[in-house]
């Protein structure tokens, strides 16, 4: 159960498929919700990319990766991916 707990977390479901989870707590007080079913292992970078970029532009001061995407959840992260130019953002 602890990959549920973490900020970020794959869960192999298949081989080179992967389950994406987001949102857990950094001190283990909540699980994570399921943001990917299904990825492929050689679209790990096509995934992440963005929500990791979102996290660079929107975050707040201090605030960690898991409690930010708890914050804003899945329906504003998956909208900020569908718009995303790779490379856009850099930190």
């Amino acid at each position: 159960a602890r990959p549920y707990m973490a900020e970020l977390a794959f869960v192999g479901d298949g081989k080179n498929s992967y389950q994406v989870w987001l949102g857990g707590s950094p001190v283990l007080t909540r699980t994570g919700y399921p943001y990917k079913a299904k990825m492929n292992v050689d679209d790990l970078e096509v995934t992440l990319e963005p929500i990791l970029a979102m996290f660079i532009e929107q975050r707040q001061q201090f605030e960690y990766f898991g409690d930010f995407c708890n914050r804003v959840g899945p329906n504003a992260i998956e909208a900020y991916t569908k718009d995303y130019v790779p490379g856009s953002v850099v930190a």
